[in-house]
């Protein structure tokens, strides 16, 4: 097993395993939003240039994460952010049709249904396995189909798409854009967008990237950018300084994905934590993060006691970070889950199952807490 970077976070006295609900923000994240605070207690503090460099270096680092530039990187405060940008901004008309997963996650759904108002059908393929098939994608395309949009990892079975299979499919196919919900696996696996052939990539930024709440990004595809139709206006955006006014008021057009940022980019408290933790992630490796991941699934699912049912894959590509056991009569997951709070570990109920979602903060030593909890 890879060294945990258990030393990066604050000392837990608890078992933290319930990373796919919220992540912990590493210290040196923690210290830079504590300096963001103290700066705004005396704003002579913040310079103007920050209203433009802390956006910049942020977009970067998310560009780095996901093998992309960061002028393809769109910064959000949500999942729902970039989901709803696309939902408005591609070009869909009356009877077009956008394909969803039965089952999945409700953020990558609600942002399509407003979209039957204009005449655009909606349609859930089934996934008996947990995660979208790519031979019933296949099946479920028709001549209409615009947009399939699908989680990565999917929050209620811990399932994870084959994306590039799913991509594959799509691409037999004319005009369909792919639109990947990446929140319960970026940061937990490697996700190189060009390499995945995605058209879009949306995530949180609060699970397991260990940031903030209320932030997110999204990846536009180059050509699908030149596709959106909509437009804002954001002033911050426009302007190369806030000290004098522009020598014309004009729409910029080599803002590249910038030009769909949540409005307030200089989110002097919230930006800087975030990106000291996308940057402590980068600086151990991705590749290295999921094998410490992936060893502490390894000991979770090997030492898993008797009267327990693995729900989610125990070994390939399909599984993820999402540990979704089952026990057996008489026990209930309310009973575990009063067992491992008395253990001093937390974890979580989805879709009537506990599930635990163990990251780079956590070690050998909290497995076997939860393992003795769920024995007991």
């Amino acid at each position: 097993m890879s060294a945990p970077m258990s030393d990066e976070f604050a000392p837990f006295d608890r078992a933290w395993l319930n990373t796919a609900h919220q992540g912990p923000m590493p210290l040196t994240a923690a210290a830079a939003g504590r300096e963001a605070i103290e700066a705004k207690l005396d704003p002579r503090r913040m310079s103007d240039e920050a209203f433009f460099q802390v956006p910049a270096a942020l977009r970067s680092s998310l560009g780095e994460l996901v093998g992309a530039g960061g002028d393809e990187i769109v910064l959000g405060n949500s999942t729902s952010y970039g989901l709803n940008l696309l939902a408005h901004g591609l070009p869909l008309r009356d009877g077009d049709e956008v394909l969803l997963v039965d089952g999945d996650f409700p953020a990558t759904i609600y942002p399509w249904l407003p979209l039957q108002r204009r005449g655009v059908r909606l349609r859930t393929v089934p996934a008996p396995s947990g995660a979208l098939e790519p031979e019933d994608l296949d099946s479920a395309l028709t001549d209409r189909t615009r947009v399939v949009c699908t989680s990565w990892v999917f929050s209620f079975t811990g399932h994870a798409a084959e994306v590039a299979d799913l991509v594959d499919v799509c691409r037999q196919r004319e005009n369909i854009t792919f639109v990947l919900n990446g929140s319960q696996a970026v940061g937990a696996r490697p996700a190189d967008v060009y390499d995945l052939g995605v058209d879009a990539l949306v995530s949180c930024g609060f699970k397991w990237l260990c940031g903030p709440y209320a932030t997110g990004f999204a990846w536009l595809r180059p050509a699908l950018m030149r596709r959106m139709e909509y437009e804002q206006g954001y002033w911050l955006a426009q302007v190369g300084e806030i000290a004098n006014p522009p020598g014309h008021y004009a729409l910029r057009q080599d803002l590249g994905a910038a030009a769909y940022d949540v409005f307030c980019t200089a989110n002097l408290s919230v930006f800087p934590s975030w990106h000291r933790a996308v940057s402590l992630l980068l600086e151990r490796g991705i590749h290295e993060v999921q094998r410490h991941d992936q060893a502490l699934i390894d000991q979770l699912i090997t030492g898993l006691p008797e009267g327990w049912v693995l729900r989610s894959p125990a070994a390939g590509a399909r599984r993820s970070t999402l540990v979704l056991l089952e026990p057996e009569p008489p026990d209930t997951v309310a009973r575990a889950l009063r067992r491992l709070d008395v253990a001093g570990v937390d974890a979580a109920e989805r879709a009537g199952k506990l599930r635990l979602s163990p990251h780079v903060h956590n070690t050998p030593a909290d497995i076997e807490r939860a393992l003795a909890a769920l024995a007991a």
